[in-house]
C-alpha cells in the first residue's frame, strides 16, 4: 500500500505503509518498485494526498484585514459616523460561518500515477514481444533446417571494354553457404533406467526431451505474441 503526499503546488512523493519516503526519481529503484506494483495490482495500492479543508476560524483569520487596516476603519467611522469596519468583518464572518468545521479528506490519486504504470507495461510488453519473435525465428528442432547458398561478392575489377573503350567495374562473385544444414533431431530417443533393488535395467522409448521442451518454448512465444496488444506490435515494425 503506498500513499502519494503533496507537499505545495507542485511537489510530491510516495510514502509506504510499512514506512518510508519515496522520490518520484525514475532513477530510484524504490520509485521503480512502486509503479511496478501499481502497474501489476492497480490502483487500488495507492491512496491519494490528503486534502485539509480549513475550518471557519482559519478561513476568517485569513481574510480579516490587517490590524493596522482595521484600525484605520475604525478611526474613519468614528469620524464620519460610518460602519464600514463592522460591515467588512460582519461580511467575512457570514462568508465562513460557523458550521465550517473543517477536516481532512483523500483526494484522487494523480493521472501521472496511472500513466507511469502503464508505461512501464506497455514496456514490459515490448521486451517480452521481441523476445518471443526472436524465439520463432529459431528453427524448430524436429524439422531441421536446410542449406542456404547464396552468390556473394568476393572482388571487384576494372576490366576494359574494348567495344566502348572505357574501364568498366565488373564484381566477381562466388556461391558460398549463408546457413549451413542441420539435420532435424530424432523424434524420440530410448532410455534405460536401472532398479536400485535388482539391478535391473529396462530400456523405454520416449519423445525426444530436446524437441518437447523446443515445442513448448515455441508455444509460449507464440502466446505472448498472440497476446501482445497491436500498439506495441506497430511501434515494433514502425522501428
Amino acid at each position: 500500500m503506498y500513499k502519494i503526499q503533496t507537499f505545495g503546488p507542485s511537489f510530491q512523493h510516495i510514502e509506504k505503509v510499512t514506512g518510508g519516503i519515496i522520490p518520484t526519481d525514475e532513477a530510484n529503484t524504490d520509485y521503480q518498485q512502486f509503479i511496478q506494483d501499481v502497474a501489476e495490482q492497480g490502483l487500488s495500492i495507492v491512496e491519494g494526498p490528503d486534502i485539509v479543508e480549513p475550518d471557519y476560524a482559519t478561513l476568517r483569520q485569513q481574510e480579516y484585514p490587517s490590524r493596522e487596516e482595521q484600525l484605520d476603519m475604525m478611526y474613519w467611522d468614528k469620524v464620519n459616523g460610518t460602519t464600514v469596519w463592522e460591515d467588512t468583518i460582519q461580511a467575512i464572518k457570514d462568508k465562513y460561518p460557523k458550521t465550517i468545521t473543517g477536516g481532512t479528506t483523500i483526494g484522487e490519486v494523480p493521472a501521472w500515477v496511472q500513466e507511469a504504470a502503464d508505461n512501464w507495461t506497455f514496456n514490459k510488453q515490448l521486451r517480452e514481444y521481441v523476445a518471443a519473435v526472436e524465439r520463432l525465428e529459431h528453427y524448430i528442432l524436429s524439422e531441421g533446417r536446410p542449406e542456404i547458398r547464396e552468390d556473394v561478392v568476393v572482388e571487384t575489377r576494372e576490366v576494359w571494354n574494348e567495344e566502348s573503350e572505357e574501364y568498366e567495374t565488373v564484381n566477381i562473385t562466388e556461391n558460398v553457404i549463408t546457413q549451413t544444414a542441420i539435420e532435424p533431431l530424432e523424434a524420440t530417443v530410448e532410455v534405460t533406467e536401472t532398479d536400485p533393488e535388482t539391478m535391473e535395467s529396462t530400456t523405454t522409448t520416449v519423445p525426444n526431451p530436446l524437441i518437447v521442451k523446443d515445442e513448448e518454448e515455441r508455444a509460449a512465444a507464440q502466446a505472448v505474441v498472440d497476446a501482445t496488444p497491436e500498439a506495441v506490435i506497430e511501434s515494433v515494425n514502425s522501428l
